[in-house]
């Protein structure tokens, strides 16, 4: 579920840093059970989506999910802008697991229009 927890007030804020983390509950992902390919993804998409900005589309998604069962653990999200310019982003998502990674993830995202 997209909507069990508030992304930190970064919108504003992402152009002035370059990364930040969150903890998201692991059932949102699909735990105990291994990740759910589609809960990672439409996650990807949101916190990604939202560091690079509205005006901002997707255009390259490349995401690696692992198949361990996740346990009970939150999952931490690593929140990564690589490179802004004017009409790309570049960003990366890393989470985790007591230390396990769960996925990763590279987006390239291209101003609208």
């Amino acid at each position: 579920m997209l909507h069990s927890v508030a992304l930190p007030a970064y919108r504003q804020s992402m152009a002035d840093t370059d990364s930040f983390s969150l903890s998201i509950a692991g059932k949102d992902f699909g735990a105990p059970a291994a990740p759910d390919a589609t809960a990672c993804s439409a996650w990807v998409i949101r916190v990604l989506g939202d560091a690079a900005g509205a005006d901002m589309r997707l255009a390259s998604l490349s995401l690696d999910v692992t198949s361990h069962p996740l346990g009970d653990d939150d999952i931490d999200l690593a929140v990564r802008i690589d490179k802004r310019a004017r009409t790309i982003v570049f960003a990366s998502c890393e989470a985790r697991a007591a230390g396990r990674l769960v996925f990763s993830a590279q987006t390239l995202f291209a101003l609208r229009g």
